[in-house]
C-alpha cells in the first residue's frame, strides 16, 4: 500500500527531483543550429547553383557574340576576295576593323590555296607571317571554327570555310580574333558574381539568424515560463501562444495540473491510512499497559515498534509526494533564523548557549518548507543538546549553472564523536547516550529527507572539537 503512494512509481516523469531525466541529458543538440546549419548549407548550395548557371550563360552568351562577330568579318572578307577578281593584296581588303592593319594586333585573316595549302595573302597585322593551321577547311564549304596559338602565344579563336571563285580556283578563307579578351571578360564576371553572391550569402545568414532568433523565440518563452514554474513564481504556463506551440502548452499545462492532483491525493490516502491504524495502535497500547506480565510488557513494546515503522514509512511517502511537487520554494534564510530563535529558547534557558546564523538572504531551497524545517530542526536541535557553548550554522552556495547547491553547515563545541560512532549514529534509532532526550530517529529522518531531494548529510570532525554536520540541499537564487 505505502508502495503505491511513491511518487516514484506514478510514471509521470517527475520521478527525479527538481532534475532532467536521461534523455534529456543526452541531448539532441540545439534546434537554433540545425536550423541555422541546414539553412546555411541551402543558401550555400542555391547560391553556387546560381553562380555556375550565371558564368555558364554569361560565357556562351560572349563566346556567341565574339562568334557573330567574326562570322560578320569572314562574310565581310569572303565578299571581298570574290569581288577581287584574281586575288585580293592585303592591301585591298577593307572590312571596317584597324585592328587588322595593326602588326601583332591579335585580329588576322589570311587566305589559302586548297589545292596547295600555300598562303595566298593575309592581313597587314601579321606583318608578313602566317597562322599555323596546320589542315585545310572541309571541301563542302561549311565554316568551321577554331581556337589555336598564333604569334607572341596568344590565344586565337578563328571562323574559316572553303569558297570556290567563279573560276573555280578552291580558296580557304580564315579569319581570327584574339580570344583573350573572351578569357579577361569572363574572369572579370566570374569575380563580380562571387563579390556579389558572397555579400548575398552574408545578407541571407544574417537574415536567416534574425528568423531563426525571432521564429524561436515562443520556444525560448516556452522554456522560461517552464522553470518559473519549477522556481515557484507561477503555477501554469498559461499566456498565448503561437498555434503551432498552444497545444504543448496546454498538455504541459495538464500534466503539471495532473501531478499535482496525484500528490494532493497521495497526501490524503497518507492521512486516512495514519487515521485509520492510530484507534487500533491506541487499543493494543492501552490493553499492553492495562496487563500484566511479559506478554502485556512485549505487546507494548512491539506497539512502540509498529508504531515507529508506520510512522517512519508514512513520512516516507508525504517526503516524496513533496518533493515531487513542481515549483516548491522555500527562501532559506528565514526558517534557519526562526529555528535558531526557537533552539535559543528551548536549550537556552538552563545554560549559557550562544547560536550563530550565517546565511545568505537570496538562498532559497528548492523544495517543501515543513521538510527544510524538520531537517535544520533536527541538526540543531542535535547540536545544542551536546554543544558546550556555542552552536554556529552556516550557508554556503555551490556549484553553478543548473546545478545550484548549498552546503547548511551546523558545528558544535561539544565532546564530539569518533568516526565509528559518528557512522553509528545515521542508523535509525540509533543512540550512543540514553540519558539525552530523544529516539534516535532525528539523524536518519534528516539523511533520508536529504537523500529523497538529492542531497545528503555527512557528519566530520569540527575545529571546536564537537561534530560538524554538513547538510548537501539544492538550491536557487532569488532575483533582485
Amino acid at each position: 500500500m505505502l508502495e503505491r503512494l511513491h511518487p516514484r512509481s506514478w510514471g509521470l516523469g517527475f520521478g527525479t527531483p527538481y532534475g532532467r531525466g536521461k534523455e534529456h541529458a543526452k541531448g539532441q543538440g540545439s534546434l537554433s543550429l540545425r536550423l541555422a546549419v541546414i539553412a546555411a548549407a541551402g543558401t550555400t548550395v542555391a547560391l553556387l547553383l546560381a553562380a555556375i548557371l550565371f558564368i555558364s550563360l554569361f560565357r556562351d552568351s560572349l563566346q556567341r557574340s565574339f562568334d557573330f562577330r567574326l562570322v560578320a568579318l569572314h562574310k565581310a572578307l569572303v565578299g571581298a576576295v570574290v569581288a577581287s577578281g584574281e586575288g585580293p593584296n592585303e592591301t585591298q581588303v577593307a572590312l571596317g576593323e584597324p585592328r587588322f592593319s595593326l602588326p601583332q594586333s591579335g585580329w588576322y585573316w589570311q587566305i589559302r590555296d586548297m589545292e596547295t595549302g600555300e598562303v595566298l595573302t593575309a592581313s597587314p597585322s601579321l606583318f608578313g607571317d602566317h597562322l599555323a593551321v596546320a589542315d585545310l577547311p572541309d571541301p563542302d564549304g561549311r565554316p568551321r571554327r577554331l581556337s589555336f596559338d598564333g604569334p607572341g602565344g596568344r590565344g586565337l579563336r578563328a571562323v574559316e570555310r572553303q569558297i570556290t571563285k567563279p573560276d573555280g580556283k578552291r580558296l580557304a578563307v580564315l579569319v581570327a580574333g584574339d580570344a583573350r579578351g573572351v578569357a579577361r571578360d569572363i574572369s572579370r564576371f566570374t569575380t563580380i558574381v562571387a563579390i556579389t553572391l558572397g555579400i548575398f550569402g552574408l545578407l541571407l545568414a544574417i537574415g536567416a539568424a534574425v528568423l531563426i532568433r525571432f521564429g524561436l523565440r515562443p520556444l525560448r518563452d516556452v522554456r522560461a515560463a517552464l522553470q518559473e514554474v519549477r522556481r515557484g513564481e507561477r503555477v501554469s504556463l498559461g499566456g498565448q501562444w503561437p498555434d503551432e506551440i498552444a497545444p504543448l502548452a496546454e498538455d504541459l499545462d495538464a500534466l503539471i495540473l495532473s501531478n499535482r492532483e496525484i500528490v494532493e491525493r497521495a497526501r490524503r490516502h497518507v492521512g486516512n491510512l495514519a487515521h485509520a491504524l492510530k484507534t487500533p495502535l491506541a487499543i493494543l497500547q492501552n490493553e499492553a499497559e492495562a496487563g500484566e506480565g511479559e506478554l502485556a510488557e512485549r505487546v507494548g513494546r512491539q506497539v512502540d515498534v509498529m508504531r515507529g515503522q508506520i510512522g517512519h514509512h508514512l513520512d516516507r511517502a508525504r517526503i516524496a509526494a513533496q518533493t515531487n511537487v513542481i515549483g516548491a520554494m522555500t527562501p532559506v534564510a528565514p526558517v534557519v533564523e526562526a529555528l535558531a530563535r526557537v533552539m535559543q529558547k528551548v536549550h537556552g534557558r538552563d545554560r549559557p548557549l550562544k547560536i550563530s546564523v550565517h546565511c545568505p538572504a537570496k538562498l532559497v531551497f528548492r523544495g517543501e518548507k515543513q521538510d527544510l524545517e524538520e531537517m535544520v530542526g533536527n541538526l540543531l536541535d542535535n547540536a545544542c543538546k551536546w554543544a558546550g557553548s556555542e552552536v554556529t550554522l552556516s550557508c554556503l552556495p555551490s556549484g553553478d549553472g543548473n546545478a545550484r547547491r548549498a552546503r547548511l553547515i551546523i558545528t558544535d563545541d561539544g565532546p564530539g564523536l569518533s568516526p565509528d560512532e559518528r557512522q553509528k549514529v545515521l542508523a535509525r534509532g540509533m543512540r550512543l547516550d540514553e540519558t539525552k532526550p530523544g529516539s534516535g530517529l532525528g539523524l536518519s529522518i534528516v539523511e533520508e529527507l536529504a537523500r529523497i531531494y538529492g542531497g545528503a548529510l555527512t557528519l566530520e570532525a569540527a575545529p571546536e572539537g564537537g561534530v560538524k554536520a554538513v547538510l548537501d540541499l539544492p538550491v536557487a537564487e532569488k532575483d533582485g
